[in-house]
């Protein structure tokens, strides 16, 4: 069976708009039909983010413009990122999207709901229209592979050279569950909405503004309405849709009973409620509600244009009139006979069984075949995951990159791995070319199941960790150092948690220790400020309990995390930056998922213990080094991922700091470097940048805002925590707030005090730090 990953693209996901309705359910069908399924779209509500089947992207918004070439212009700068992604078909909806068309390294298939009338609009706006539907059909569909309309009636406004690729699929109307109503919330509808049982509710669904759709007839509506509402008192007419209060008011003024984006969830109810649908629409593509209506056994009363004489039978499901006077006749009628309306209710179910999603997905998945040459077995419908649901898999895959690890330090890592209460835990090492291969012998006779990959040369490890992660056979990584030692739960506890978190949760950060002080904790995840520097919740603080609730955090470390495979897809976060050798691999990562709309939470039950800065013990240049690589990754993380003002804030800074180094005989050389390979690196890094804000869905301060209030105290040339009163106070200041205990908030005004007496520095003796924490405590 074939991964085929299908992008549908149209302008919006939201409530009351029947194009966005059709996407929900194309999309949704042929992903149970096995296909991988997302949707591009400029902005979406909540009605369809929580479709368990295929996911929602915000694309980068471009205002929209008066001017229709201007706005196509803007949208083609989408091309280069939606290249970017693992597509095999397009299936483009809307203006103006077709645009994209010819700049697609992949199929398209274009769905053509058609051109609105343009009577009675503005000159600018008719502009608009006949432009649209001169570039659509004389340019860009015939360069799509394949063309779909909505009904026969649109298929034949096609120009015949088009007309050979293109056919007609109907969309379906049991998205709505006819039958599923008590007839006691029938009642309290229209009761609460002051419809009484022998009243005859009139219904119209779609735009409830008179003025920006006049094709859709709502102002022509409401006058044969109240035409006829003179002769029969007992007639109401309910109006419901996409529209503004202003637009609600002003209905309710004319005596209409108006509901504005009204929930998905009601819609049921409000086609059970009515007696007649109407609609004084001038034209229409397919006029979803009519079938709507229909399926509820609702008779309809329609104009004789568009795809209305298609989709309702004349005089079985309702009636099909030619003008204003035989439309308020047929109204009449129905009005007035109760035993046609069921007649005519019962016609109209029957003839709404026609019209299927299942049909219409059906013929969508034969064409999308014929299109890409796909064979019965290579797609198959597959149970479907919840993506708000917990991930089943029982198994998780260590990733371990090892260079120039010791025996006993790498030995004792994988013991704790395997003595893990999860047992099934896949254990892959990548070894990046080390010097003392020979250990890995000895690991392999201590853990034959053990994976191990042989590099040649170092990858760095951005590199080392994506060949690694290629590997791996599970749906969940834990990324480790070789130098970490995990607790006997530290696995199960992140499996837990990962799993009973929702789908935008990619990844938990478990709370690290310093291995020789035990007491102190190293991070419970990543931060970053706006600086772009790095921080780490809770450095070098002694580990009162502060960080024990889990929390939402910038992102996770890669000395210890466990992240969602899916992830590193992609089309999804994609790999980490193999570019980035060492150091803020992490950061970039988890910088970019946060522009994807990602997350990352702490998991402080799982513990483990880390030898900090381990890899570095033995080399004389080690500050250096480490220098080189931060200073040159913060500007590039910077680069690629901040806003314009932001990016260049950080890339000032950092090259005065280098700058000024260059006047450092010590620092001089490195300085250089660090100048010469950014400026080196920044042609690759524009078209990573240009890929990465097409994707942004949050702004800058959303990202730097999770490490406000947070702080190191830790001391990177001694390598051990800070002791200070300001660290103490700083500790018990979180556990406070956290607990809300009157003793934390009495140690707390101790410790200010304290802090604040002249004759005590702020740098303090370990011991003296030890007896202020006894003090404390008592």
């Amino acid at each position: 069976m074939k991964e085929i990953n299908i992008a549908f693209i149209t302008e919006r996901m939201i409530t009351g708009h029947g194009v966005d309705l059709v996407v929900d359910r194309l999309a949704d069908g042929l992903a149970k039909e096995g296909y991988n399924t997302k949707v591009y779209c400029n902005y979406f509500d909540e009605t369809f983010t929580h479709r368990k089947s295929y996911k929602i992207e915000k694309l980068h918004y471009f205002k929209p413009t008066a001017n229709p070439i201007i706005y196509e212009q803007r949208i083609r700068r989408l091309v280069p990122y939606l290249n970017s992604k693992k597509v095999d078909l397009f299936i483009i909806q809307s203006f103006p999207f077709y645009s994209l068309i010819p700049g697609l390294n992949a199929p398209v298939l274009v769905v053509d709901h058609g051109i609105v009338s343009v009577a009675d609009m503005p000159l600018r706006r008719k502009l608009k229209f006949k432009y649209m539907e001169i570039s659509q059909n004389l340019s860009y569909f015939k360069k799509a592979e394949a063309l779909v309309t909505v009904s026969k009636y649109l298929l034949g406004c096609l120009p015949l050279n088009l007309r050979k690729k293109a056919s007609y699929i109907y969309n379906g109307a049991d998205h709505y569950l006819a039958g599923t109503v008590d007839a006691s919330d029938v009642e309290n509808f229209r009761e609460k909405n002051g419809v009484s049982p022998d009243d005859i509710l009139l219904l119209y669904v779609g735009r409830l503004n008179l003025t920006n759709q006049p094709y859709k007839g709502l102002a022509e509506l409401v006058s044969i309405y109240q035409e006829l509402h003179q002769n029969h008192k007992n007639l109401k007419l309910m109006a419901v849709g996409y529209g503004s209060k202003n637009d609600e008011e002003f209905l309710k003024n004319q005596g209409i009973l108006a509901i504005g984006n009204a929930p998905e969830d009601q819609m049921p109810l409000i086609y059970s409620a009515c007696d007649i649908y109407t609609t004084a629409s001038k034209w229409e593509g397919f006029d979803l509600p009519v079938v709507e209506a229909q399926s509820f056994g609702k008779p309809t009363v329609s104009y004789n244009i568009g795809a209305h004489p298609e989709v309702s039978r004349n005089g079985r499901s309702g009636y099909v009139v030619e003008d204003r006077q035989e439309f308020r006749e047929k109204v009449e009628t129905l009005i007035i006979n109760p035993d046609l309306r069921k007649k005519m209710g019962e016609h109209a179910a029957s003839n709404a069984r026609e019209f299927t999603w299942e049909n219409s997905v059906k013929n969508y998945n034969l064409l999308i075949r014929d299109m890409l040459d796909l064979k019965e077995e290579d797609v198959k419908p597959r149970p479907q995951i919840d993506r708000y649901k917990p991930i089943k898999s029982k198994e998780v895959s260590a990733v371990i990159v090892n260079y120039n690890s010791s025996y006993q330090v790498l030995s004792e890592c994988m013991q704790s791995l395997s003595r893990q209460t999860h047992k099934e835990i896949e254990i892959i090492i990548f070894d990046n070319n080390s010097s003392n291969k020979d250990i890995l012998n000895q690991i392999k006779v201590e853990f034959p199941e053990t994976i191990i990959i042989y590099s040649d040369r170092n990858l760095g490890l951005g590199g080392a960790l994506n060949s690694a992660i290629e590997k791996a056979s599970s749906d969940l990584i834990l990324i480790s150092n070789f130098d970490i030692v995990y607790d006997h739960d530290a696995v199960e506890q992140m499996v837990s948690l990962i799993n009973n978190l929702d789908s935008s949760y990619i990844g938990v950060a478990p709370k690290v220790k310093f291995y020789y002080q035990r007491d102190y904790i190293e991070n419970v995840g990543l931060n970053i400020d706006e600086n772009f520097y790095a921080g780490h919740y809770g450095r070098g603080q002694l580990d009162l309990s502060q960080y024990n609730k889990q929390e939402d955090i910038f992102g996770v470390s890669f000395a210890s995390c466990l992240v969602k495979k899916a992830a590193f897809q992609k089309n999804k976060v994609g790999p980490i930056d193999p570019e980035f050798f060492l150091f803020y691999e992490d950061v970039d990562f988890c910088y970019r998922a946060h522009l994807h709309g990602y997350r990352f939470r702490s998991c402080p039950q799982a513990a483990l213990y880390h030898r900090y800065a381990y890899s570095f013990r033995q080399e004389a240049t080690a500050f250096q080094e480490m220098y080189y690589h931060q200073k040159l990754n913060i500007m590039k993380t910077a680069f690629k991922n901040a806003e314009d003002a932001k990016k260049k804030q950080v890339i000032k800074n950092e090259l005065g700091i280098q700058k000024n180094n260059l006047r450092d005989v010590n620092l001089k050389q490195v300085a250089r470097k660090i100048v010469s390979d950014f400026r080196k690196s920044k042609r690759n890094l524009k078209k990573q940048r240009n890929i990465i804000q097409f994707s942004r869905q949050l702004f800058d301060s959303d990202i730097i805002k999770y490490s406000l209030g947070e702080k190191d105290f830790f001391d990177v040339v001694s390598n051990a925590p800070e002791y200070s009163i300001r660290n103490l106070l700083y500790s018990y200041r979180r556990l406070f707030s956290l607990m809300g205990n009157e003793r934390y908030e009495g140690i707390v005004n101790y410790l200010t005090s304290l802090e604040n007496t002249k004759f005590i520095k702020v740098e303090i003796s370990r011991m003296i730090f030890s007896f202020l924490v006894m003090i404390a405590c008592q």
